[in-house]
């Protein structure tokens, strides 16, 4: 009874803690076929090559040498309907009122890792180098057409609104025992590759005076596209305690990540286009010709950002009830509040040009030079957000292991606040998602082969404000009723040698 009041009490810490300290975000919860065909309640068990992500002191209770090789497919649906309007009447160019999916991708993700044992420093150390995605968000829409007031041969390429972030970690992590082993220690330090590929399309005002910027000329659709890529440093601690010979209890703290991304920036204008421009020329000069001529400005910038990647804590137990029945429970905080979105910077413009009259942007044309050389801002502001795992592993033969699990990731997103400020819809997070997962890992000569399925459901939003978060006149959101549902597959194949 002393055993299982210890695993109820603390799965009730566990259980009542998270909700107060209660990841969404942009994680990425495909690492390990096992641990994903518990939901992610790994953290006490943390028994294969995923242990350097989950509980890098996991690798101490790995008695033989591990070779293994993931693959995450992952099938991301997500639904948009537009409702954008200015001053609530006007449209300009958004598909209201339509129902449509992103573009349809199939995403597979490769991840693997080694461990070994090492006699070192007068005992054995376990070493282990993996390759694991920690990050990811990948969608792309296209949700708007040119206004009839603009150039109707201006066409924005098919990801109008659309992100590809990808955060890779090449870990190597180190781990031994203590106290004749009932306690686990472990290190892992990551070089921490960061990929970027992040579209936007934006209404900007129309800078010039009345009657050039009168309706339906007002807003100037803008669409750039930045791609990039940068290196980090990181780093996770972990320790794994055997309470009893039934009972395992572990922790993680994982540390933030800042990464500095760099690459080209692809963008461009369409320029309004009015039959009674020449009567504008002579009372604001040539530079009426380029914002009711029916341009289209295009050009190259470089660009820099800054990446920052959230600390987490978390905390598990697992329980043997049999020989051949765990039980398992995660919870993890994801301080989410430290990313505060992106923030381009640009520098370098080349090829501006016009497609009529081939006119440079020069100092003779300050409302389009400051137009076309502005910054453009990201802006999110997230919550510290928690999740919550529960997991099974029953093992009706020796060979055979068939598992379970469900998660509650809460949203970093308040959206109890009426102007919550999101970059939606390319950080797709609606609201406290759930988790449906099962699993099977079939044990053969040393080999494992493996497979783990993942439904995620996320709740529908209608997003009704037209925020602008930093006040450069840029609405940093898209309203639209969302919809979302994640699908997952991972497959490994492992060898124990």
């Amino acid at each position: 009874m002393g055993k299982v009041r210890f695993v109820l009490v603390t799965m009730a810490v566990i259980l009542l803690v998270a909700p107060q300290i209660m990841s969404s975000g942009f994680a990425y919860d495909g690492l390990g076929v096992k641990a994903r065909g518990m939901g992610g309640a790994f953290r006490a068990i943390a028994d294969d090559w995923s242990a350097a992500f989950y509980n890098p002191a996991g690798y101490n209770k790995l008695q033989d040498n591990i070779l293994a090789l993931n693959v995450g497919t992952m099938h991301n649906r997500y639904w948009a309907n537009p409702r954008i309007k200015w001053g609530g009447i006007f449209e300009s160019g958004y598909l209201n009122n339509q129902r449509i999916a992103n573009h349809h991708a199939v995403l597979n993700i490769p991840q693997g890792g080694f461990v070994t044992r090492m006699p070192m420093l007068g005992g054995e150390t376990v070493l282990g180098l993996a390759i694991m995605q920690v990050f990811d968000q990948n969608q792309s829409w296209e949700l708007f057409q040119t206004p009839a007031a603009h150039n109707d041969s201006g066409v924005f390429p098919e990801d109008q609104f659309g992100i590809n972030l990808d955060a890779v970690a090449f870990q190597f992590t180190a781990a031994r025992g203590f106290m004749e082993d009932k306690l686990s220690l472990g290190l892992g330090l990551s070089l921490m590759r960061g990929d970027l590929v992040f579209s936007n399309l934006v209404m900007r005002d129309n800078p010039m005076a009345s009657p050039i910027s009168d309706r339906p000329h007002d807003k100037i659709p803008q669409w750039y596209r930045t791609g990039g890529n940068g290196w980090g440093f990181g780093w996770r601690l972990g320790a794994l305690y055997d309470a009893t010979e039934k009972i395992r209890v572990g922790a993680t703290i994982t540390g933030p990540t800042s990464i500095d991304l760099e690459g080209e920036a692809d963008m461009k204008f369409i320029m309004g286009e009015s039959p009674y421009i020449n009567q504008y020329i002579t009372s604001q000069q040539l530079e009426a010709v380029l914002f009711l001529g029916g341009d289209i400005i295009e050009y190259t910038a470089d660009f820099e950002t800054t990446l920052d990647l959230p600390a987490s804590i978390g905390g598990g137990v697992a329980w043997d009830i049999r020989e051949d029945l765990t039980l398992a429970l995660d919870a993890e905080m994801t301080f989410w509040s430290k990313f505060e979105g992106l923030q381009f910077k640009f520098s370098n413009y080349e090829g501006t040009n016009f497609a009529n009259n081939q006119i440079l942007v020069s100092p003779s044309y300050p409302n389009a030079q400051e137009m076309i050389e502005t910054d453009m801002g990201v802006p999110v502001v997230w919550k510290d957000a928690p999740r919550v795992a529960v997991g099974a592993e029953y093992r009706p033969r020796s060979f055979v292991s068939l598992r379970g699990g469900f998660g509650i990731d809460k949203s970093a997103v308040d959206w109890s606040n009426p102007v919550a400020v999101t970059q939606v819809p390319q950080f797709i997070d609606l609201g406290t998602k759930f988790s449906y997962s099962l699993g099977i890992g079939i044990n053969l000569d040393g080999w494992t082969l493996e497979m783990s399925g993942t439904y995620t459901h996320h709740p529908d939003i209608n997003l009704r404000t037209q925020n602008d978060q930093d006040g450069d006149g840029i609405v940093d959101n898209l309203p639209a009723y969302y919809e979302a549902d994640n699908y997952q597959t991972v497959m490994g194949i492992s060898y124990r040698f």
